[in-house]
Formats: structure tokens, sequence, C-alpha cells
């Protein structure tokens, strides 16, 4: 009894697994259809070809041919009832050499059967025909050192062919041949750039072919990159004259990096916190990083960080004095204090004096005694001065404009400390006298309603080198570095920036605008360092350097 109760169950067991798999079956498949041999058929003068019908599953069916080129002998016109599969269905062109003009005919056979309609494409040559199959044109991309140039013979004799460079730019693999009916042939092309500027140069391919002259036009796009790519992003960044050397934070990684710039070497000095600003000591010996709660300093001639401080803010700037103080200013709290740490002694105090406005951009004042404040978020913005002779320092007072010049948020000082250039192109000048100081001194003017994101001035050059915002709030930087006279403010030239070249999937070169953020004139004047970034342009590193001489 249990044998048998075993054996049942099995049974109902298979019979759902065999329902479950006809039910999986597509439906689509069931459809019968009309299977053609071929979908182009290729006929040579007056020789016969045929293509064959048949049913899928097999089943009768029956077709007829409703149309086809009036130069096509097409027999089994009408095809009866179909129960073993295939039909034949021959045919052939009735062009002649000797009647019609040596080419290529091209038309349909359409058929209609009861399981569906097809087209057939038929294409007849005649006589002995050539056609050549060759590109208008090769295009070689920066990246880019070879190219293929593909011959193909679409006609029904052999095609001979030669092949000459216009110039020294390209060489080819191959510059004379034959090639078989309805074959092809690749040519290795390959560009040589030696000696060759930043620029778009032209060639071409004359290819002779049957006595006839086609011409293969060749660019080659060319681009030298002077620019120096950096292996980091930038956060902020300071130039020391003294010692003649560029540093930068980065956030990825945690770094000081410091260039030098007469022997082009970079040392990194990592960092246990993430950087939002930098200051570098007068002398360049020294600097400070500012983090969240804390702050680096580090010695820059052994290259280490020799303590790590704790402090009570999120900062926003830091600025290093030659009295071993540094002054933290804080990017958040309405109503800040600036915080003061004496740095051989770990000794954190708050200023005393008026509160700070949060998100206050600091610089140190050439004379080494007195620190600037432009402050960010106050409409309308002005621009403070502090006293750190004594140590912790004191606010002192405010420019004495209240919104009659624009200040925009941001500083920087002339070499001798005698003028001040602000964000929002206003130019002050400065006094120990507090009735002289920060008085009105002229106006940069920019192009369009943009403001000044970096400034540097030289003394060497009576240059201002000066970075522009772009004409709206969400535009990037724009793509240059404009020159005044630091003495009259008068505009003398702009210096275009080298663009990003990024080599597409296809082969194809995409160019992107740099947005440059800092610029820095060497001691001498002879050089200006922009750390520029390839904004949009997708890069796993979109920053770099580019070094430009002035004469």
């Amino acid at each position: 009894m249990k044998r048998i109760l075993s054996f049942a169950l099995l049974l109902i067991a298979f019979n759902i697994s065999c329902l479950k798999d006809k039910q999986s079956e597509d439906p689509a498949d069931k459809i019968p259809k009309l299977i053609c041999s071929a979908d182009t058929v290729v006929l040579i003068n007056n020789n016969y070809t045929s293509i064959y019908l048949s049913p899928q599953p097999m089943i009768e069916y029956s077709y007829r041919i409703t149309s086809y080129p009036e130069w096509l002998i097409v027999q089994d016109y009408n095809g009866g009832y179909y129960s073993q599969g295939k039909a034949e269905i021959r045919m052939c062109s009735n062009l002649k050499p000797e009647m019609n003009e040596p080419g290529i005919y091209e038309g349909t056979l359409e058929i209609y059967s009861t399981l569906g309609s097809k087209s057939i494409f038929i294409r007849a040559l005649v006589g002995e025909y050539t056609e050549n199959g060759l590109p208008d044109s090769l295009r070689f991309s920066v990246a880019q050192n070879t190219a293929q140039l593909n011959i193909s013979n679409n006609g029904n004799t052999v095609l001979d062919y030669t092949l000459s460079p216009s110039n020294e730019y390209i060489t080819l693999s191959k510059t004379s041949g034959s090639i078989k009916p309805f074959k092809s042939e690749v040519i290795t092309v390959t560009s040589h750039r030696q000696g060759m500027a930043t620029g778009t140069y032209s060639s071409k391919i004359s290819a002779t072919i049957k006595n006839k002259v086609h011409e293969v036009h060749v660019t080659i796009n060319h681009f030298i990159e002077h620019k120096i790519m950096l292996p980091t992003n930038v956060v902020d960044a300071e130039y020391n004259k003294t010692k003649d050397f560029l540093a930068y934070v980065s956030s990825e990684p945690m770094a000081l990096n410091i260039y030098n710039c007469t022997s082009g070497v970079t040392n990194c000095i990592m960092l246990d916190f993430t950087p939002t600003c930098l200051s570098l000591a007068p002398d360049g010996n020294t600097a400070v990083a500012g983090h969240d709660a804390h702050v680096s300093y580090i010695d820059l001639q052994t290259n280490t960080v020799i303590r790590t401080y704790n402090v009570s803010c999120l900062a926003n700037d830091i600025v290093i004095a030659p009295n071993q103080w540094a002054y933290v200013f804080p990017k958040s709290d309405y109503n800040a204090r600036c915080v003061n740490l004496s740095l051989p002694y770990d000794n954190e105090t708050e200023s005393q004096s008026y509160s700070i406005y949060k998100g206050t951009i600091a610089k140190l004042h050439p004379s080494g005694t007195h620190i600037y404040g432009a402050d960010n978020g106050l409409s309308p913005s002005d621009i403070e001065k502090y006293n750190i002779q004594n140590g912790t320092l004191q606010v002192m007072y405010n420019s004495p404009y209240h919104g009659t010049y624009e200040m925009g948020g941001n500083l920087w000082f002339s070499e001798d400390g005698m003028r001040i250039f602000t964000r929002g192109k206003t130019v002050l000048k400065t006094s120990e006298v507090q009735n002289e100081d920060m008085l009105y001194n002229g106006t940069i003017s920019l192009e369009g309603y943009s403001r000044i994101i970096w400034l540097d001035h030289s003394n060497a050059k009576n240059n201002l080198y000066i970075i522009s915002s772009g004409d709206g709030w969400s535009e990037i930087n724009k793509p240059f570095v404009f020159v005044y006279n630091a003495l009259n403010l008068n505009f003398k030239t702009k210096i275009e920036l080298e663009k990003f070249v990024v080599s597409g999937s296809t082969g194809s070169t995409n160019y992107y605008l740099p947005e440059p953020h800092f610029v820095f004139s060497s001691s001498s004047g002879d050089k200006i360092y922009i750390l520029m970034k390839a904004t949009g342009a997708g890069l796993v590193n979109e920053w770099a350097m580019q070094v430009l001489k002035i004469g």
C-alpha cells in the first residue's frame, strides 16, 4: 500500500512539473511565421539566383509576389500551397551590359503570404562596374596617433588603388594594392607631431582609382600641455615672497603641499584633520592650518607638524603673525570672538573686545603688527582693523564708510602695505592714523558685473594680477588673468589660461575652460603662478597649476 501511494505522489509531482513547463512556454513561439533565406540579393549581369521560403512551424501556407523592379525577372511569381516546407523563388536581372549603362541598380521585391509579409532588397550589378567606398575625412584627436582608412570595393571588378599623403604630418602603412569585388582593405594612417605647437594641422590623402583622384582630408588636433596637473584638490593657498614658494592645503588627501618654485618639487606634509584655511609666517619658516576645532602648527624647514592644538571653533580663516600667535576667525556664531592661540605655550584666549561677525576673512598687514578683516553676510559689507601688538587680538575700528563703497567680503594688500584692494573692486589707502586709515583711493574697473576673486600685487612689475568672477552669480570664474597698472589702476591686458583637454570614449577631443581661483607673483615679478580647476570636466584630478613668464 505504501509503495502504491508513493508512486501516485511521484506521478502527481511529475504532472505538475510538466504543467509548469507548458505554462512557461512563450505563446509567441507558437505563432506561425514565414522564414526567408536572405534579406538581400546581389545579382551580377544576367545570372540567376534563388531565395527560399519556409514556414515555422511546418504548416500549410501560401504566398504570392506583389511587386518587384521592372528590370527583374522572377520565376514562381505566384506560389501555391506548400505543406512540406521550402519554396524556391528564382530571379535574375533583365539588365544587359550592351543595352544598359554599367552601374548598380537597386529595388525591392515584396512577398505577401498567409504567414506574413517579407521585403527583399535587390541589387543588380551591370557590366564592369567599379565603386569604391572612401571616407571624406579623417580626424586625429590630441591623444590619437593612428587612424584607420577603410577602402571598400563595392563593384564587381578588381579595384586597383594608389595612395599618396600630401605632407610629412602623416604616413601610410600601405600606398598601393588591389581589392577583390565586395571586399575591403584597412590602411593604418600614422600622425607625426614632432615640432608641432598647440593647434590644428591639415593634410590629405590622394587616392587614385581607375585614373580618378579622390581626396581624403585629414585633420590633426595637437595640444602641448604646459600646466602641471595636481594630484590633490585645493582648499586654500598662499605664496611666500621671502623664500619664493607656494603652499596650498588639500582635503583629498588631508595635507599641506609646498611647491618649490626654483626646483619645481612639491613636498607633502600630511595632516590629521581636514584643513579649511592656511596661513604662512612672513619669514617662511612656519605655517598654520585651520580645521574644525583644531589648528596644526607646521615647521616648513623640516616639513613636519610641530603640534596640533584644540580650539573652540570651526576655523573659517587663520592668520599667523611674527609674534608667534595664531588668530582663528570662526565660521559660525553670529557674534563670534576671535580665538587667539599662543603657539609656544598652547594658550587659547578669546578676544574680549567687540565681537567679530562669523565668516570674516582676515589678512596680516605687511607691517606684521595689525590684521585687517572683511566681514561676510552683512549688508552693506565693511572692513575693520585689529591690533595684535600685545598678543591678544583687539578690534580697533571699521572703515569710515558704511555702504558708500563696495567692500565685498575679501581683501588684499599691496606689497608695501600702503593700499588695500577689496573684492568689491574698491581701493583704500592705509595709515597708522585712524582718520587717515582705510580712505578711498580708487576703483578697479572689471568687465561687466564681475568681482575680484583673487588679487596679487607685483611691486617689481608695477602690476596687479586679478582673477575675476563671472558676470552672474552662477557663472564660473573667467578663464583669464587680468593685468592692471598698480599705480593708476588702468587695465593693461588679459592672459588667456590653458584649457583642459579630455579625450572622449569615441576618440573625440573635448576642451574645458579653466576656472582660476588663486594667482601669485614671484618676488622678482618674472613669473606668476595660477591655481585653477577643470570645472565640469569629470576628471579624477581636476586641479592644475599654470606657470607663466612675465616680460
